[in-house]
């Protein structure tokens, strides 16, 4: 999301943002969103329909579409991929907030996974390619390889809510690599 709102989506997507960061997500209503960005509540519920959808458009928005890379190499798939990641959560400084909301309320955690489920498909591609190049074992456990190499940076990002540094991402991604080139063929 642009640091200057440039459409009315824009500002309703930039306020819903803005009252998570200072009030908590528990204070997003759509009739604070329509204060907070001048916008009405009916276009607000016409647009997006419920707050579960206005908070996951406006947490989806900023968090970009994570770009699938393929430079011919796992390693450097992973490290840009992750680098991504790593500059998503280090933006987003209310991600902790999300992730306890969608505890509690099943239709923020049913746009939660579905957002994690499309982000986890892309992950899968590199890793199988790297598969298909034999930089990787056949037989691996793709989806456990993927928690393995997500897993420290949303574990860092939650528990200490201190931004993470993005030289982490390649010791990371050798480690993971490390212990699944080990496993037989």
């Amino acid at each position: 999301m642009s640091p200057r709102p440039r459409t009315p989506e824009d500002i309703v997507l930039r306020a819903t943002i803005d009252v998570v960061a200072e009030l908590g997500l528990s204070a997003v209503t759509v009739e604070a969103v329509a204060e907070r960005s001048g916008v009405s509540r009916p276009t607000i519920y016409r647009h997006w329909g419920s707050r579960e959808n206005l908070i996951h458009a406006a947490f989806t928005r900023i968090q970009r579409a994570l770009s699938e890379a393929d430079t011919g190499s796992v390693r450097e798939d992973l490290i840009a991929m992750l680098s991504q990641l790593v500059t998503y959560l280090n933006r987003i400084l209310v991600f902790p907030s999300l992730m306890e909301a969608a505890v509690r309320d099943p239709k923020l955690a049913a746009l939660r996974e579905e957002t994690e489920r499309e982000s986890r498909i892309i992950y899968e591609r590199v890793i199988r390619r790297g598969i298909n190049r034999g930089e990787l074992p056949d037989g691996i456990d793709v989806q456990l390889f993927i928690d393995l190499v997500i897993a420290p940076f949303v574990y860092r990002r939650v528990n200490s809510q201190q931004k993470i540094s993005p030289a982490s991402v390649p010791p990371v991604v050798d480690a993971v690599l490390a212990a699944f080139s080990r496993i037989p063929a």
